[in-house]
């Protein structure tokens, strides 16, 4: 009874803002735990045996440097070519289903890992591409939910919090993924993951809905809140602007940006084991854990700067706070990835240092350009992410491509400083397009008039208290009958 006392008690948004951030953190560790159990089945191993001997086991599987990267961006072929879809069927039918559901079906794939891996380099590329189509709900979803359930005033926070388990996720894979390979079997970093991502989905389901008005425990002053400092709403039955939003700047500044950060990302966070163990001399269980510190300190990072960019916007215009954002990352990312290919590997303290930086600096402007998608499209977020993630995650399969063919011998940490080289140019076209280009209003596109009033009459609330529900609807009738007059007295006026 305590229990449920506390539960009814909880703001249902922080709720929902907690279960994404756990739903988030297992769909990148299950995406995540790759690029270092890759190292430990690519890398012979020593045995000490009770006489005092060594043995050198060989690798458990003999793949080059090229098929190794084609093996980790597979994922990201069918994750950017099912973008656009997905953001259509999340504005079309509510985030929620296709949240939870990409997450679940996601795991059980990720459960057939290591047979795949037996059956070869081929089968598992075809996993990993079925892996990518099944994740690519997850962040269309997230926007469509969030463009129902956060208020204006707390959109930063709440955003950014639930995105920052993207990075809790893929600190916890890096950080135990290599502890389990090295001492116990790579296999099992597969399949604890994913049954804990399918307990989640059991919870995710149990404890949410898809909107205010159809939860079953939401108190009135928390439904009415959001309702009052929702944008404006539209249909889903409507039609959704296309020319309005391919052809808008501030639509591709956010694309732009995503694609910007998401090499730094995605060529830290595929690459970083192999260049700390064969460039800087790391061991395999010591690899992972380094590998993760970069992943906490941006939790950290995208989490504090959503509460702050909300404090921010009370003073300041939200265009201003997000430009300040990714002002501040691009200045702090360039400048360690400078000190980074100007080291020789001998200072890989120093080095690992600096990668702990450009990762903690690249959260928050990724984070940002997400949440400025809310910003300026309201509801038809969700759109904008699919395409934003169909063509920002491209450098998911092209940053361990290029970095295969430029990388000849990893063991050389002067080929990797062309592959640090090109993520700062890359990063700074992208920003640079971000700070002429972006918008911190809803467009006009994105505004609905048929649709008008249909926010007040659809917030409704479900509530086992009666007395509540009849007083929600006698104040909407009232504040739609007010509205109205008011429009009817300003046309006679102008008349």
């Amino acid at each position: 009874m305590a229990l449920s006392n506390i539960y009814n008690q909880i703001p249902k948004r922080y709720l929902l803002s907690l279960l994404g951030f756990f739903g988030l953190l297992n769909a990148y560790v299950l995406r995540s735990n790759l690029p270092i159990t890759i190292v430990a089945m690519t890398t012979p191993t020593l045995e000490k045996s009770s006489i005092n001997t060594t043995t050198i086991l060989p690798a458990a599987y003999n793949w080059s440097t090229i098929t190794q990267g084609h093996i980790l961006s597979s994922f990201y072929y069918g994750y950017v070519v099912a973008q656009i879809p997905a953001g259509f069927l999340a504005t079309r039918f509510g985030g929620r289903i296709l949240f939870g559901g990409s997450i679940g079906l996601l795991a059980f794939l990720s459960l057939f890992t290591p047979l795949c891996a037996q059956s070869g380099s081929g089968t598992l590329i075809f996993l990993r591409v079925l892996e990518g189509i099944s994740s690519s709900c997850i962040y269309p979803s997230l926007n469509d939910i969030w463009s129902v359930w956060t208020p204006k005033k707390d959109r930063s926070k709440l955003t950014m919090f639930t995105l920052s388990g993207a990075y809790t996720g893929t600190f916890v894979a890096m950080l135990f993924g290599g502890v389990i390979a090295a001492n116990w079997s790579w296999a099992w970093v597969f399949y604890i993951p994913g049954i804990s991502a399918l307990v989640w989905v059991v919870v995710c389901f149990y404890l949410t809905a898809n909107s205010p008005s159809t939860h079953p425990t939401i108190s009135y002053e928390e439904a009415k809140y959001i309702n009052d400092n929702m944008d404006q709403a539209i249909s889903r039955k409507q039609a959704i602007p296309w020319k309005d939003i391919l052809t808008s700047l501030p639509v591709w500044a956010t694309i732009v940006a995503h694609f910007g950060t998401d090499w730094v990302v995605f060529t830290l966070s595929t690459e970083l084991p192999t260049f700390l163990v064969k460039s800087l001399g790391f061991r395999v269980d010591a690899a992972g854990v380094l590998a993760a510190l970069p992943w906490l300190t941006t939790t950290i990072s995208v989490s504090g700067t959503g509460f702050i960019s909300d404090k921010l916007t009370e003073k300041y215009s939200t265009l201003c706070i997000r430009k300040l954002v990714m002002a501040l990352s691009f200045t702090i990312i360039v400048s360690s990835f400078l000190l980074i290919t100007l080291l020789d590997a001998s200072y890989r303290a120093l080095i690992l240092m600096c990668v702990i930086i450009v990762m903690t600096a690249s959260g928050p402007a990724w984070a940002s350009a997400g949440v400025n998608q809310l910003d300026i499209a309201g509801r038809y977020a969700a759109i904008l992410m699919g395409i934003s993630i169909s063509i920002g995650s491209t450098p998911g399969f092209l940053a361990p491509m290029i970095t295969g063919y430029i990388v000849e011998n990893p063991h050389l940490k002067r080929e990797w400083n062309d592959v640090f080289i090109i993520s700062i140019l890359i990063f700074a076209l992208t920003i640079g397009f971000y700070m002429i280009f972006a918008a911190g209003e809803l467009q006009i596109w994105a505004l609905n008039s048929a649709d008008e009033y249909q926010h007040i009459l659809d917030s409704s609330i479900s509530s086992r208290n009666i007395s509540e529900r009849n007083s929600l609807i006698e104040k909407n009738i009232y504040d739609l009958t007010d509205r109205l007059k008011a429009e009817i007295h300003a046309e006679n006026n102008a008349e």
